[in-house]
């Protein structure tokens, strides 16, 4: 069975066992989240066991997983905090790169993305302040209006 039919074939059926045991359990979860994230996991213990080879499937899920986790962020956190978006999807998809053991030059990427997170929060201590709110409201912006 080729790789992508594995995983469609898997992400499907967690769907529909994972629909059914969040109607009996009354739990508050994303189905399609949960599925998704139960695969990529599953697949990437089987490559670690040296079960499953194609790193790039998992890696596609774990990006969806990643835009998941960001889109919760966003809905979940009060909006001053919006300003942080562009630090945590990069930190979020570091992470996946890691798991998958693939964050090269980790002794530039973090210390860049510490800098990203420092830079972002002097905006966010800053943002009523009449020469940074314009950058503020610009950085919480970018993903309205377009």
């Amino acid at each position: 069975m080729s790789p992508m039919l594995f995983v469609l074939l898997s992400v499907t059926g967690l769907f529909a066992a994972l629909l059914a045991f969040k109607a009996v359990t009354k739990l508050r979860f994303c189905v399609i989240c949960a599925s998704v994230s139960l695969t990529w996991i599953g697949l990437l213990i089987a490559y670690r066991a040296g079960v499953f080879r194609d790193l790039t499937v998992v890696a596609l899920l774990m990006g969806q997983s990643v835009v998941g986790i960001y889109y919760l962020a966003e809905k979940r956190l009060p909006e001053r905090f919006r300003v942080f978006r562009l630090p945590f999807l990069l930190t979020a998809t570091a992470i996946a790169a890691a798991l998958l053991g693939r964050l090269s030059g980790a002794a530039v990427v973090l210390p860049a993305l510490a800098a990203l997170w420092a830079s972002f929060g002097f905006v966010y201590a800053y943002r009523q302040d009449t020469r940074v709110k314009t950058l503020a409201d610009r950085v919480v912006a970018c993903c309205k209006d377009w």
